[in-house]
């Protein structure tokens, strides 16, 4: 599998995965962005509305707010998810933030162009008397002045996306990255287990390998089996235990910490510690 972060290149079947991670994912922190983007949005509507600008003089004030909050929120979604986008293909900040930036007005003045085509009431009247290209020019002009300012009133958004992308391009990165043979990493443990490693318990100076095929007591510390394992794709969801994430079907509260329920119904135990990490992961 090749590199996606240091390639040109990369394997086209990322790219949806990348999508998803981005739009859609359920992770907290990318719904954290979507409301801030809809509460900046939502506030400086009001605002612009406040000041009675000449464009939205002849609406109503409660479209005038829909038609700034519209824009703002076009306007920071999409320079958080270009800039968000460009990380996760390897560009280095800040450029993809100074592409992103750049690139504004041509997506933003497209959106105003038809807004405000749909809410003067008639989509196809200035159509009849000028072209499309020139319209879009017009609005284009109209538009990078005040697009290019209010980039730097959602830098917060896009460098706040391009920390979360950051984390998920390493994330994506090792997920796509073949698991090691449960041998390679651990050399005691019996031919019969196989490799399909569900969970590791340590038990005093022991440690219990349970595989899809069986399980079996290594002598050797917790430590070192939770160091010889960072090839596959888990972690050490307690200090007594490391499970890995395929097997993880659910996350439940349990008293003052929580839990993991694997496929097979084991109910494993997570600490507070780490339970944003294994929920992140999942």
């Amino acid at each position: 599998m090749k590199d996606f972060g240091d390639r040109a290149e990369f394997d086209t079947g990322l790219i949806p995965t990348i999508l998803m991670t981005m739009f859609g994912s359920g992770n907290t922190s990318w719904l954290q962005l979507a409301k801030y983007c809809v509460a900046f949005s939502a506030v400086g509507g009001l605002v612009i509305t406040s000041l009675d600008p000449v464009a939205t003089a002849h609406y109503p004030i409660w479209l005038a707010v829909l038609h700034w909050f519209s824009h703002l929120f076009i306007a920071a979604c999409l320079l958080a998810g270009m800039t968000a986008l460009g990380v996760l293909l390897g560009a280095r900040m800040p450029l993809p933030f100074i592409l992103a930036v750049c690139l504004l007005p041509v997506f933003l003045a497209l959106f105003s162009l038809v807004t405000d085509a749909v809410l003067d009431g008639d989509p196809t009247m200035e159509l009849r008397t000028q072209s499309f290209g020139r319209l879009y020019l017009a609005e284009l002009a109209a538009v990078a002045p005040p697009s290019l300012g209010l980039s730097a009133l959602v830098a917060i958004f896009a460098y706040r996306a391009a920390d979360i992308a950051q984390r998920y391009r390493t994330l994506l990165r090792s997920r796509h990255l073949p698991e090691p043979s449960l041998r390679s990493a651990l050399p005691a443990a019996p031919m019969r287990l196989g490799d399909d490693l569900i969970h590791a318990e340590a038990q005093d100076h022991y440690v219990t390998v349970t595989t899809a095929n069986g399980r079996a007591t290594l002598k050797l510390s917790f430590s070192e089996c939770v160091s010889a394992l960072k090839g596959f794709h888990g972690m050490q969801c307690h200090r007594s235990h490391w499970v890995r994430f395929k097997y993880v079907q659910k996350i439940k509260p349990a008293g003052s910490a929580y839990v993991c329920i694997l496929e097979d119904g084991t109910v494993i135990p997570v600490s507070r510690r780490r339970y944003r990490d294994l929920k992140r992961n999942l």
